[in-house]
């Protein structure tokens, strides 16, 4: 069976491991995010981007693909929307959306801009959101904006009141809380992607009194049939090429 594994989340290296070891499976990956970027996993990995969506749709029917199987970041849909319409099995995987704790104070929103709408006045705010997603700031000259980029890189802020902040994951909870800390965070933004790496920023806001405002997930309205967890996947996998 010729498998097409949109790649996303940081498990889809494991995931794609697990999937080539069952026999008379080829796995092919496509990247949605920066998960596997940085890391080979067992299969071949596309080597090009989708400009438009039907470059992709056109990609996928080239290729003959039995299955795929969608473990892109939670955030993340345009391909996996795209290869729902194709007529072909589908498998999107999901993961344990994140909980407040007990010391946590959760702003909750549905989208960026409800984010920007609830940070009040003069806040310092920490995006951990993307570099995409500083323009939303961009009638707030009231907040000042920290936005952490991964790789260090000489862009010009695009904003006049803000600074991008540059570090490489993993981060521990004691790490950003000095982070959090010596930038004199008021407001830390994120999606509710459920990371176990990306919960440390969390319980740092939280250990430390932070605010977070918490983007949520829209529901994509999946059947169950079509959703899987990391754990199950490669027995439903295995199952679909029993039939």
């Amino acid at each position: 069976m010729k498998l097409l594994l949109i790649a996303g989340m940081g498990e889809s290296v494991a995931l794609a491991r697990e999937l080539c070891v069952i026999e008379g499976h080829e796995v092919i990956c496509v990247t949605e995010g920066r998960a596997v970027a940085r890391a080979d996993p067992p299969a071949k990995i596309y080597d090009g981007t989708f400009e438009t969506d039907a470059d992709f749709a056109g990609y996928v029917a080239s290729e003959r693909f039995d299955m795929v199987v969608d473990a892109a970041h939670p955030f993340e849909a345009r391909l996996g929307t795209i290869a729902r319409g194709l007529a072909l099995p589908y498998l999107r995987v999901t993961r344990q959306e994140w909980t407040p704790k007990q010391n946590e104070d959760w702003i909750n929103v549905a989208s960026m801009k409800e984010a920007v709408v609830a940070v009040p006045k003069t806040a310092r705010v920490f995006l951990a959101t993307g570099r995409g997603s500083v323009h939303a700031f961009h009638e707030r000259a009231d907040v000042y904006v920290m936005c952490r980029q991964l790789e260090q890189n000489d862009r010009a802020f695009p904003l006049e009141n803000g600074e991008y902040i540059f570090g490489e994951g993993p981060f521990s909870v004691t790490a950003e809380m000095q982070t959090l800390q010596s930038l004199k965070v008021d407001f830390l933004i994120l999606r509710n992607s459920g990371s176990v790496q990306g919960r440390s920023k969390v319980d740092a806001a939280g250990n430390l009194g932070i605010k977070v405002i918490m983007i949520q997930k829209t529901d994509m309205g999946l059947p169950h049939s079509q959703t899987a967890t990391f754990k199950d996947v490669a027995k439903r996998v295995a199952g679909y090429a029993d039939h």
